[in-house]
């Protein structure tokens, strides 16, 4: 292990005599004495150190010293919290060494500022808030979005509350804001206490009156989030719920189908498909990739994407890829016949607006436009208004119709007032004048 005068040297803390002052005064503990110093501790011991009577001389700090000195403090703290011993191996170097100690204030400054806005989040109210199996997956996803905003008292995000493995273990090869989640301790007094805040995230977002709340009642008198979560994963993510989850997600891919816009659309069929296969995922029935987009092709049966679909397959044969992929290249085909459906619609559009009509007169022997290439709208008999030519305009004739006639009433209520009006105008002229 790294002594404490490696330690203070690679801090750079010279000459020798000024070192081992610090380490009689700073370290009189070892490194575990640091434990509970706070940033005001270490400040006002930095301090007194330049003034000092109580040594045998002053010992001089620069900035660099005290940020490197605040950083072994906190370095500490970490090691305290992951559950290993608190030591340095000789696997370290001094430039190691120091960029520990950096990390170490980093980490700390945005635990501050997570703790600052983590206070927002412990009273605010879930989107999803769970009553049963339905809400289950995405109050878990909304209750470990939320957590981890919040760093509890033992200086760790709060998500390690309800981690499924109560025994702490903490990986060294992984991140450590990571490691930390599963290598923090759930015991002592500190997680008693950041279990009750989880206790009250859990009980302020499930509905009173639901089956989910049936299973914490029986545990609330203990306020632990822990107690809480677990109660809830039994229950739904027990064996029984897991094979319901599997038997809706088969249920939904045997009946889904996409055949058009107008029926149901591709953004939510995607979702659906997706969601169906995430949840078998889940549940340890993953299906295979290809198995999955053999599935997909017989599922999309809009007759309009026939061949594009048909390219799609060759490519995949070439190159197979993710089935979510090709859902993304299909999405992007349907959006773009969607789109190319509002521009001729919005043209047609634009055409019948300018379009002359003719009501009266003969009706064309073919098609719906007279000599003069107005659109008829008058009377056809059953034969011609069943032709062919004339049934793409059945809802444009009608529309001119009902248009034409509403203009006709509007043009009549308008003519009547005014004739009433000017009647009126002659009965008070004729009263005027006899009087």
């Amino acid at each position: 292990m790294i002594s404490n005068v490696q330690i203070m040297t690679w801090i750079g803390i010279n000459p020798a005599a000024v070192r081992n002052a610090l380490i009689a005064d700073f370290l009189s503990d070892g490194l575990i004495g640091l434990k509970d110093l706070t940033q005001d501790d270490v400040k006002e011991t930095f301090a007194s150190y330049s003034k000092r009577t109580d040594g045998p001389f002053p010992i001089p700090l620069t900035v660099l010293h005290k940020k490197r000195l605040w950083g072994l403090v906190l370095v500490v703290k970490d090691i305290l919290r992951s559950q290993n011993e608190v030591a340095f191996n000789d696997e370290f170097e001094r430039e190691s060494f120091l960029q520990e100690l950096s990390e170490a204030i980093s980490r700390d400054d945005l635990r501050s500022q997570m703790q600052k806005i983590g206070e927002s989040f412990i009273d605010s109210s879930f989107t999803h808030k769970l009553k049963g199996q339905a809400e289950w997956k995405k109050f878990m996803e909304e209750l470990s979005s939320n957590l981890s905003m919040i760093v509890g008292v033992q200086g760790v995000p709060l998500t390690y509350v309800i981690r499924d493995d109560v025994v702490p273990y903490f990986d060294p090869d992984a991140p450590y804001d990571d490691a930390i989640i599963q290598g923090c301790l759930m015991s002592g007094p500190a997680f008693k206490i950041d279990a009750h805040t989880v206790h009250q995230i859990i009980h302020r977002n499930v509905h009173e009156d639901s089956d989910a709340y049936t299973y914490l009642k029986p545990l609330l008198r203990r306020h632990d989030g822990s107690l809480d979560i677990k109660a809830l994963r039994d229950r739904y993510e027990s064996d029984a719920s897991r094979q319901s989850i599997i038997n809706l997600a088969k249920a939904t891919l045997g009946r889904l189908r996409y055949k058009n816009e107008m029926s149901f659309s591709f953004e939510r069929f995607s979702a659906k498909f997706q969601r169906a296969y995430d949840d078998l995922e889940e549940c340890g029935r993953a299906v295979h990739n290809g198995d999955i987009v053999d599935a997909l092709w017989a599922k999309i049966q809009d007759g309009d994407l026939t061949s594009y679909l048909g390219s799609l397959k060759v490519d995949y044969q070439r190159n197979p890829r993710n089935y979510k992929l090709i859902l993304q290249d299909v999405a992007s085909e349907v959006a773009m016949k969607r789109r190319s459906i509002e521009i001729k619609s919005n043209e047609n559009k634009e055409r019948i607006a300018s379009e002359v009509y003719a009501r009266y007169g003969p009706c064309p022997d073919k098609g719906v436009h007279t000599s003069d290439g107005s659109l008829y709208i008058g009377n056809y008999d059953v034969e011609k208004w069943s032709h062919e030519s004339v049934k793409p305009y059945h809802k444009h004739i009608l529309e001119a119709r009902k248009k034409l006639s509403k203009k006709r009433r509007n043009h009549q209520q308008t003519m009547g007032v005014k004739k009433r009006s000017l009647r009126s105008f002659r009965r008070k002229s004729r009263q005027l004048r006899s009087s």
